[in-house]
This record gives structure tokens, C-alpha cells and sequence, in this order.
């Protein structure tokens, strides 16, 4: 990776609110464990009941999340998704989620999330974000 397409990464996941807090060379070192993709927009990304082996945060474009079929609600830039086969590896996605508009998202796979464990700081922000963003989206009583 080029210092500049680096420099690049660290600036984006500087601006999302998940790793706002997190150090420039924390950030850096997250910045070495993501792969940043481009994807079409009607791309399924993450299928209900299949096996998901990453977990994205959305820096341009916008998904459909869908349970069961129905449209549960859209995702924007600075938005992440993925998180539970993050954390138990052999549980089903779910939800489906689908590209609405062209995306750019910031991947990591398990075994770079695995690598994340090298870093305790980087690792504990997304593990708090993870675990806030699965009880927001518990149904409410």
C-alpha cells in the first residue's frame, strides 16, 4: 500500500464515527487491516441465512437491509454492517442486505478482524460499536 493510499484510508476512517476516537496510529493500523471495495449498486452483499464472512462500513452509497423479505430499513455512509459473524463466526447472517446506489465500503474479512486483536484500543471501539449497534436493533417490547 502506497504512504498516500494510506494516508487516504486513515483520513476516511477518521471521519466515521466509529473510529473517531481512535489514535492516528491506531487508525493506521486499522487502515492495514481493511481492503476498501467498490460495489455496484443491486449487489447483494450479505444474504439472510448464509454464512457472512466480513464485516463493512459504508463510506459512499447506500444499502437495504431486509428480514424475512421485508424491508427493515437503509444505511448510509459511516453506517456498518456485518458485525455478527464478527463476532460468532458460525452464525447465519441475519438479515439480507443489498447496494441501493454504487457503494464504497471498508471490508474486513475474519481473519483480519482476528489481526485486530494485535491492537487492544482498535479492537475494543469496535466491539463497544458492535455491541451497541446489536441493541439498538433489538425489537422493542
Amino acid at each position: 500500500m502506497t504512504r498516500e493510499v494510506a494516508r487516504s484510508k486513515v483520513d476516511t476512517l477518521r471521519s466515521i464515527p466509529l473510529f473517531g476516537k481512535l489514535s492516528s496510529s491506531d487508525l493506521a493500523f486499522l487502515a492495514s487491516h481493511m481492503d476498501e471495495v467498490n460495489v455496484p449498486a443491486g449487489r447483494v452483499l450479505i444474504q439472510q441465512g448464509q454464512p457472512n464472512h466480513a464485516f463493512y462500513v459504508i463510506v459512499e452509497g447506500d444499502i437495504d437491509v431486509e428480514v424475512g423479505g421485508e424491508h427493515r430499513r437503509g444505511m448510509g455512509p459511516g453506517d456498518f454492517f456485518g458485525e455478527i459473524s464478527m463476532l460468532e463466526v458460525t452464525t447465519p447472517a441475519t438479515a439480507t442486505v443489498t447496494a441501493r446506489t454504487p457503494l464504497q465500503v471498508l471490508v474486513v474479512s475474519h481473519s483480519q478482524f482476528r489481526a485486530l486483536e494485535g491492537n487492544e484500543k482498535v479492537l475494543f471501539a469496535m466491539r463497544t460499536a458492535m455491541g451497541q449497534h446489536l441493541l439498538a436493533d433489538r425489537p422493542k417490547n
